[in-house]
């Protein structure tokens, strides 16, 4: 029979490869006979198959003592590559299986949207049918772990990479608690006031996506003093809860807000704003090609009518 030395890289890659999924199981179980029991087969099969390898390659595989078997230089190696091809094949499944209709979608949100819009919405995604786990971070979505399905992202968008779907335009207004502000005034005597506190989103004032009180007054016509001081929050619920207490004048956004105007606890004390970020529903394209996907982004466009 053939020696590994008279075999070229495409014999031995074809010799190995079929049973990447028995040397995975030797490595885990360490045992000719666990491993057998793991595969569904009789030990037999298990020895046999490994020593018709070992004569094809030309050098053994195992060490067997009567009480345990130990890889060998050439085990070790083989028996790591197969580990690292069983589990790339165990993520592959993993990720055919979230093809399928049926079935949790795993959905990242923002911790603002999550407490002000998602939360209150998710009895309708219920009802029409969808099951949606949510992972609540104010980070970027790492999709190359295969843990999250799809997410929501306030930013200007698209995003390179990414299978992007804009849900909603946004528009920026400061809101407070009904009766902070007293009547008679324009928005630029409110904002002139020293008595009048001004909360901001710190990382909105800085992420690039036009949440701050610069933008908002040069795109109202409003003369504002960038030196004044504000009351800084980091999160955009935050702020909205802080003006809620009467602490101060807030930026609120679209989703953040309707429900807080809606039941009496803010009330616009400015125009709206139109902005340039909006809400976009961002995924791997493949997952974009689901009917899991299509129910997701037809539940989120009706919800945000």
């Amino acid at each position: 029979m053939k020696k590994s030395h008279e075999m070229s890289r495409s014999d031995l890659i074809a010799r190995v490869s079929p049973l990447a999924p028995v040397l995975a199981a030797i490595a885990r179980e360490n045992s000719f006979s666990k491993a057998a029991e793991k595969l569904g087969v009789h030990q037999s099969a298990v020895s046999h198959r490994i020593t018709q390898l070992e004569e094809a390659l030309g050098f053994a595989l195992f060490e067997r003592t009567t009480r345990q078997i130990t890889p060998t230089e050439y085990g070790r190696v083989l028996c790591a590559a197969a580990l690292e091809t069983v589990d790339v094949w165990d993520g592959a499944f993993d990720r055919l299986d979230k093809f399928r209709t049926e079935g949790t979608v795993s959905l990242s949100v923002a911790s603002a949207l999550a407490m002000k819009w998602v939360l209150p919405n998710l009895t309708s995604a219920q009802q029409a049918g969808l099951e949606i786990a949510l992972d609540v971070n104010d980070r970027p979505v790492d999709f190359s772990a295969g843990t999250i399905d799809a997410a929501i992202r306030f930013g200007t968008g698209p995003y390179p990479g990414l299978h992007s779907s804009l849900l909603k335009k946004a528009a920026i207004v400061p809101v407070a608690r009904p009766g902070y502000v007293g009547g008679g005034r324009g928005l630029e005597g409110i904002l002139g006031d020293p008595d009048v506190t001004l909360l901001k989103d710190a990382v909105g004032e800085r992420d690039g996506t036009d949440f701050s009180w610069g933008y908002y007054c040069a795109q109202a016509g409003v003369s504002f003093d960038t030196d004044r001081t504000a009351l800084a929050f980091d999160r955009a619920d935050l702020v909205l809860q802080a003006a809620i207490n009467g602490m101060g004048i807030g930026l609120g956004r679209t989703l953040l807000i309707e429900g807080d105007i809606a039941q009496g606890f803010l009330e616009a004390v400015g125009p709206a704003v139109p902005m340039k970020s909006a809400y976009w529903l961002v995924c791997r394209a493949e997952f974009a090609k689901t009917e899991r996907h299509a129910k997701l982004l037809a539940w989120l466009k009706d919800q945000m009518k």
